[in-house]
């Protein structure tokens, strides 16, 4: 049979979350991984141990796999590590800190809806995490790494976290991005309160705030979603960090840096149908070399 699908940790995540698609779920059921995965799936949910030790339950798959290996073939070297993330991912999101996490690979766009109603939909290379168990307890917060934009169900509160600052809404649409030392936060609908170490803010819609170089920045926006989605991307004084992450969902390639100054600031448009055109206008403004290979893209002084 044709194997549709890639067996990794987001692939697992969405397996042991039942988001599979009914075409994924299937073709993962009739190959010969189903049945060892499953085994261990079931096995874990029996651990009860005070704190997770990533060596212990290693070595409790590889037991298990060389009693498998007494009556069945083989399992190949990968498949360990492969089957210690369904453990981990396991141990780590339902029996020890009992939080949920999605992420999304680079140009992936996920959408994924909360225990409230809520809905959020992931840009690539972002991740979120919170826990049910709290969540239905009324604390509603989860932790954002990369940029989401939130459909907040009527009449509920909850609050996004970055390492930058907080997002608290109350039945809103709202996008956040962050990435080292930035955070920008667009309201569309509601409202929205930002705060941060430098300031605290109350958006509306049509109003945005940047948090940048000790600095912060409020801006209107006739947006009603966030740029990912209308693939316009418009910087006015962005950090290349941010710009390069665009390009990297955009095109699905990885930049690597070879001295680059992230923080310096861009200006311009980003050129949507064709990587070598939008990296020599960002370059030549910028004053950067860049090389493609394949997929990855190479910059340097």
């Amino acid at each position: 049979m044709n194997k549709n699908y890639h067996i990794d940790d987001t692939f697992l995540a969405k397996w042991l979350n039942n988001e599979l698609t009914e075409e994924e779920l299937t073709a993962f059921k009739k190959s010969e991984d189903y049945a060892l995965y499953q085994k261990i799936a079931d096995k874990s949910r029996q651990f009860k141990v005070p704190v997770f030790n990533q060596n212990k339950v290693y070595q409790k798959i590889q037991n298990q796999l060389e009693q498998q290996n007494s009556v069945k073939k083989l399992v190949p070297i990968w498949f360990y590590a492969v089957a210690a993330s369904v453990l981990i991912l396991l141990g780590t999101t339902f029996f020890f800190t009992n939080k949920t996490n999605y992420n999304s690979a680079i140009g992936q766009q996920i959408s994924y809806v909360l225990p409230d109603g809520s809905n959020v939909q992931l840009n690539g290379e972002s991740s979120i995490s919170f826990s049910k168990r709290q969540w239905e307890k009324g604390n509603r917060n989860l932790e954002l790494d990369g940029e989401g934009f939130f459909k907040v169900k009527k009449g509920s509160v909850f609050s996004v976290t970055t390492k930058e600052g907080v997002v608290t809404v109350l039945g809103t649409q709202f996008n956040v991005q962050t990435v080292k030392k930035y955070l920008a936060v667009e309201c569309y609908e509601g409202k929205v309160n930002v705060k941060s170490d430098l300031a605290e803010f109350v958006l509306t819609p049509g109003k945005g705030v940047r948090f940048l170089d000790n600095n912060t920045k409020k801006y209107n926006t006739v947006n009603t979603e966030p740029n990912w989605l209308t693939k316009q991307y418009q910087y006015n004084a962005i950090p290349l960090s941010v710009v390069f992450k665009d390009i990297e969902n955009v095109y699905k390639v990885k930049i690597i840096n070879k001295g680059v100054n992230l923080e310096n600031k861009y200006s311009g448009v980003l050129i949507k149908k064709d990587l070598e055109k939008a990296l020599n206008v960002i370059s030549k403004s910028m004053n950067f070399k860049y090389v493609v290979k394949r997929n990855e893209v190479i910059i340097s002084n």
